[in-house]
């Protein structure tokens, strides 16, 4: 038969008791700790994860906001060139039509000066005429001897305003 030894009996219920007894104390707290501790662990990694995502999502919202803002910087460049090109335009433009009504007014103003030079040497012309014939009449006395110097005088100046030919 088999003999059971006394103490081996006790010893086996001893650490029936101890496990039973760790178990219900100490296992069973770790353990949900454990859990605890995981649980925390689980949430914090999703919480990282969503900051990740909203750091991602803000770096991609401050990208398409950096990139609009240098297209419109670059459109207002191209604007604000294109408005400089037509401004220099049209004051190089005005300055032309300014230059052009200067340069009427002068060719103006150079004709009535012509006109004007024309009447002073005619009245001149006359007024030498005049004194060549009063000192022709001082030389010979005759009213037709004058009236005949008139006449060949005429003759050879001729009329400037007279276009017929004799």
């Amino acid at each position: 038969m088999i003999q059971i030894n006394m103490n081996l009996v006790f010893t086996i219920i001893n650490l029936l008791v101890l496990y039973l007894l760790m178990k219900k104390f100490l296992f069973g707290p770790v353990i949900h700790v454990m859990d605890q501790r995981q649980q925390m662990l689980d949430q914090q990694l999703e919480e990282a994860k969503k900051t990740e995502d909203r750091a991602n999502e803000l770096q991609k919202k401050y990208e398409n906001a950096l990139k609009s803002a240098k297209e419109d910087s670059c459109r207002i460049v191209e604007k604000a060139k294109l408005e400089a090109k037509a401004q220099a335009e049209q004051t190089a433009q005005a300055a032309r039509a300014e230059a052009d009504r200067m340069l009427a007014k002068a060719r103006e103003d150079i004709s009535a000066e012509r006109e004007m030079a024309m009447k002073q040497m005619q009245g001149e012309v006359g007024r030498l005429a005049m004194e060549a014939a009063s000192r022709i009449l001082d030389e010979h006395a005759g009213a037709a001897q004058d009236l005949a110097m008139y006449d060949q005088f005429i003759k050879k100046a001729g009329d400037p305003h007279d276009n017929s030919s004799c």
